[in-house]
Parts: structure tokens; C-alpha cells; sequence
């Protein structure tokens, strides 16, 4: 268990100044808070100076607590390096943040806000965040961290990518001649249960092959009882599935409202087309991050195409997990690790050795709440070797920097720039009118 082997510090700090979308908030100049939590491991002795800090990024609705058993794997196999602390933060429209925003928050949501709040996240708490900070993230979440990790370049040493939605083509998008996918359930899922037990029931095919620690925290994190603003009327709620008469159970709720999840997974465009023309034109105002060619359909998702088309420029180094059985396209996100770190202000990516993927065979999209130890140990590998690459780079740096002046620049300046010519030019008249 977690509280076993860390100590969980709960923090609510304000989120970045004004929101990606307009539409994001119920009045634009609303402050939105983000919830985090802090695991610092119980150790005895001093932390040593390198030890890693982590900082993670969840998926689209799953509770941050969700992932607690992988941070216990981390320690438990953690060899060649240290873990200071791992923080977290819930998405600003999600989980427990989303009920500290419920009243301030509409129906739109940018991927890009959430990079911008872990930034002033870390700010917040720059002196508890010495280097090394390595960044960590699932689905979206993995795509959120590496958009940090393009805000500051430098910010991170490595990344470890799980599932990341980073990719070129848009998902089924549920409509028209498109099969039904996950944005469809999102949409028409049940979302109210006349108690925690029959949410359980019938969310079980979600929990299906969690590992039992996942699942445990999944029973108590993913649900939310009654009354909350989208169903405040608890006795209606019981009389639909006839329950008034007992007291002993209470009706629930999604924690994430299916709304918010829906609009984190992709976003409406109904107002390209104008209806009495027929002429389809970018709302730029709202809408600028569409491309004008595909500007026709109504639901597009920005982040995945953009954050492929900068991976070349990625500066850290990256390990991408990939589930060999993942709903997602899995042949784009591997030509996305081809390329990652590869151009001008990159890593040096997969020549170098500063990229790399591991497919696990089989694995599903959810691999960090079912195959828990094996995710871990791949990342654990990982670290090691860029640990022993950060200690060598570290003193190098060191010795590099010794005996240097902090107060003038270094001789070769002077071999470089040429001197300025002395004395006064003798005056031409030539060209005086």
C-alpha cells in the first residue's frame, strides 16, 4: 500500500492564467484549482542529491490514486537511483480537482492547460524539485508531458511515455460511416447507479484484468456519491431505481462527469459550416488549432497531430512503452519514435541512444493498472542508464566549470570579436551635395 511506503501530502494550488478555449470555464476570467498529491518515501537517512523527482500525468477520467501501485513498484525495484518524490496532479476538469472547478467549469477542454498548470505547479514548489525531475505520463497524459517538456526544454532529463497519445491520425470518430468508439460510450454510458456496489457491476468490464491494488482504488476513486451539481436531487435518483426505502445505500455518480471526459477526448466544431451559404470557414477565435482542410467535420482533437509533428525537436530523452494490443495506432506511434529527438534542439534521439521503445506483446492500453510490475521494471531499466548518464554529465559539467569566472567573460571572447577600430576617420566630401 502506498501509505506504507510513502508519505501523502495533499496540496490545492490556483491554475495558469486563462484557459486555452474560451469555453472552458462559465466566465473567462475564472480561477481554476488544481489538486495534487505528493509521495515522499519513508526512508531513513538524508536523501541523496540526485534523487529523482517525478512528475505525472494521469488518462482522460482515471483518478491520479489509480496509479499509487505503480509508485510502489518504482521503489520497491528502483536500483541505481533514488526517488526524492513523485508528484501528481489531477486535470483541472477531472477527478478531484474537477470537484474543487464544478461551479466554474464549461464544456471545453485544451490538452495544452494542464501542461501550463504543471509548470506552475512546479514553480509553486521549486524548492522541494531539485534536479533531476523526470516526467512520466499515460495516454493523454503522455501527451500532456512531453507539451511541458516543449514549454521548457530543460525542464526534464528523461521521459517515460505509457500507451501516449501521440499520433497522427484522429481516432474513430463515431459518426457517419465510422463504427461506434470510446467518444460514443462516453456519450451514451449510464452514469448514475443506485449504489457504489451496482457501479462496480457494471463498470466491471473497465476493471477487467486490474491488478487488485488498482482495483481497489478504483472502486473508491473513480465513483462519487450523491448529490453533486449534475444530479443534485438524491430522492429523484433513488425513486427512478426504487430504492427510496432504503437508507443503508447511497446512489453515485461518476467523479469525472461523463461530459467533461467527452470533451477532454474530442472537441465539437459544429459552427464551421455557415448554414445559409453552406461555406465552411475557421472560427479563429475559438478554433484557430483546426486544419482548414479538414475544417468540414465536426469533431477534431488537436493535440495528438501536433505534438507528432514537434517530436524531432523533443530535448529529453524518452523511453516510450508501448501496449502491444492498444487501441490506439500503433504504427504511427512508432514512427513517431523514429523521429523523436532527431532535429535541431533534440535529444539526438534513437542514433544517439537517447530514444527508445519497448512494445509489450499483448498488453492493453490500460497496462499500468493490470501488468503494474512489468511496466515498472521497464521504466526502472530505463532510469538506470539515464541516472548513470546524468552523473557522468553532471561532473563533467563541474570539473568544466571549475576555476571559472562568474564575473567576466572568458578569454576567447577577445580572439573572436573583432576590436573596434581606434582614432577618427579623416572626413571625404565626396558625395556633399
Amino acid at each position: 500500500m502506498s501509505t506504507e511506503k510513502f508519505t501523502i501530502t495533499e496540496h490545492l494550488v490556483p491554475g495558469s492564467h486563462i484557459r486555452e478555449y474560451p469555453g472552458s470555464t462559465v466566465n473567462q476570467q475564472d480561477v481554476l484549482k488544481i489538486h495534487v498529491k505528493n509521495y515522499t518515501p519513508k526512508r531513513e537517512g538524508p536523501v541523496p542529491d540526485d534523487a529523482i523527482t517525478f512528475i505525472a500525468t494521469h488518462g482522460v477520467g482515471l483518478p491520479k490514486e489509480l496509479y499509487e501501485p505503480l509508485w510502489d513498484e518504482l521503489l520497491d525495484q528502483a536500483s541505481g537511483f533514488h526517488i526524492r518524490a513523485i508528484w501528481m496532479a489531477d486535470v483541472a476538469s477531472m477527478n478531484q480537482s474537477g470537484i474543487h472547478n464544478e461551479d466554474k467549469l464549461s464544456m471545453d477542454c485544451s490538452w495544452m492547460d494542464h501542461a501550463r498548470d504543471l509548470l506552475l505547479m512546479i514553480n509553486h514548489f521549486r524548492d522541494q524539485m531539485p534536479r533531476p525531475l523526470v516526467g512520466i505520463g499515460h495516454s493523454f497524459g503522455g501527451n500532456i508531458i512531453t507539451n511541458l517538456a516543449y514549454l521548457h526544454p530543460r525542464l526534464f532529463t528523461t521521459l517515460l511515455l505509457l500507451d501516449p497519445l501521440i499520433q497522427l491520425s484522429p481516432p474513430s470518430l463515431g459518426f457517419g460511416t465510422d463504427a461506434p468508439s470510446a467518444i460514443n460510450y462516453t456519450l451514451w454510458r449510464d452514469d448514475v447507479w443506485p449504489s457504489r456496489e451496482e457501479a462496480i457491476r457494471a463498470n466491471r468490464a473497465i476493471m477487467q484484468g486490474m491488478d487488485p491494488r488498482c482495483l481497489d482504488r478504483m472502486t473508491k476513486h473513480f465513483f462519487r456519491d450523491l448529490p453533486t451539481p449534475l444530479y443534485p436531487d438524491v430522492e429523484a435518483i433513488k425513486a427512478r431505481f426504487g430504492t427510496t426505502a432504503d437508507s443503508t445505500t447511497t446512489p453515485v455518480t461518476l467523479t469525472t462527469p461523463k461530459y467533461h471526459e467527452l470533451v477532454a477526448q474530442i472537441r465539437q466544431n459544429f459552427n464551421a459550416r455557415d448554414p445559409k451559404t453552406g461555406r465552411i470557414e475557421v472560427p479563429r477565435d475559438t478554433h484557430a488549432d483546426m486544419d482548414p482542410l479538414v475544417a468540414y467535420i465536426p469533431l477534431y482533437r488537436p493535440e495528438p497531430r501536433s505534438t507528432f509533428r514537434r517530436l524531432e525537436t523533443l530535448r529529453p530523452s524518452c523511453l516510450w512503452v508501448i501496449a502491444g494490443a492498444t487501441f490506439l495506432n500503433i504504427d504511427e506511434i512508432r514512427e513517431g519514435v523514429k523521429i523523436c529527438g532527431s532535429g535541431i534542439g533534440g535529444s539526438g534521439g534513437v542514433p544517439d541512444g537517447r530514444v527508445r521503445e519497448v512494445v509489450l506483446p499483448g498488453f492493453g492500453h490500460l497496462m499500468p493498472f493490470q501488468e503494474v510490475k512489468t511496466v515498472a521494471g521497464t521504466c526502472v531499466v530505463w532510469l538506470q542508464q539515464e541516472m548513470d548518464r546524468f552523473r557522468q554529465t553532471e561532473r563533467q559539467w563541474k570539473e568544466d566549470r571549475d576555476g571559472k569566472s562568474h564575473q567576466a567573460v572568458e578569454e576567447n571572447w577577445y580572439k573572436v570579436l573583432k576590436p573596434i577600430p581606434t582614432g577618427r576617420k579623416k572626413r571625404s566630401d565626396k558625395g556633399k551635395l
